[in-house]
């Protein structure tokens, strides 16, 4: 039985430790880079952070607001089994060797942590861009992260983490206060951001698309090209 009790313990500081640096990783890695699949960086980099980008703008008002405010219903599971795809195998390894210990009390323990890690992030991101709950956002722990959170939309190399910023910490990526002066979101940002987003094109899916894209500078003509 203690040995049982030690390791949901031990279970859930690795869980709390796995999640917030996987957080970091998947946040800057995927959120942030277009790799496959190219929706996420497009509905979170190029939509949510450039109408949410600052304080102007950072609470949802307007529709396209809530792209990538939320995970789909099954990106919880999806990342707990990601995340437990290493345990589940050392414990398969282990229990063939005949190595003895209550692996599948960790195991449980790691993942209930990591997908109530996930919980908090969906619950705390909403109600960062969308309050509701008073309760919870008088809290002076909810006050930190979201002014944490606030940061980062606006110097999106920095404060990764949304519910411990453990590893912004370990990590070099924190930072605590503005070094700009406070700035409005731009046209600009904006015009990027619902050109990009699912409810434009949801509108203008039948119809050609007439602007120009500006996000990348056209290249310089070589010298060989005819003037």
């Amino acid at each position: 039985m203690t040995s049982v009790l030690i390791a949901v313990l031990v279970g859930i500081v690795t869980g709390l430790l796995q999640a917030t640096f996987f957080e970091w990783i998947y946040h800057r890695n995927w959120l942030h880079r277009p790799w496959l699949p190219p929706q996420m960086f497009t509905a979170h980099t190029l939509v949510h952070h450039q109408l949410c980008k600052h304080e102007d703008t950072f609470h949802v008002h307007e529709e396209e607001q809530e792209e990538a405010l939320s995970f789909q219903w099954w990106g919880g599971f999806a990342l707990v089994g990601l995340n437990m795809v290493p345990w589940v195998g050392l414990g398969l390894g282990l229990t063939a060797l005949g190595v003895n210990l209550p692996w599948v009390a960790f195991a449980i323990a790691v993942a209930s942590t990591i997908f109530v890690y996930y919980l908090a992030y969906e619950g705390f991101h909403y109600l960062m861009h969308k309050p509701s709950i008073p309760w919870i956002e008088s809290r002076g722990f909810f006050k930190f992260i979201t002014q944490h959170h606030k940061l980062h939309h606006i110097h999106m190399g920095k404060n990764f983490n949304v519910v411990l910023p453990l590893a912004d910490v370990l990590l070099g990526t924190l930072i605590l206060t503005d070094p700009l002066p406070p700035q409005k979101t731009s046209p600009e940002a904006k015009r990027i951001a619902r050109r990009h987003s699912r409810h434009n094109r949801n509108r203008t899916s039948a119809a050609p698309e007439t602007g120009t894209e500006i996000e990348l500078p056209a290249p310089k003509p070589s010298h060989t090209e005819a003037s």
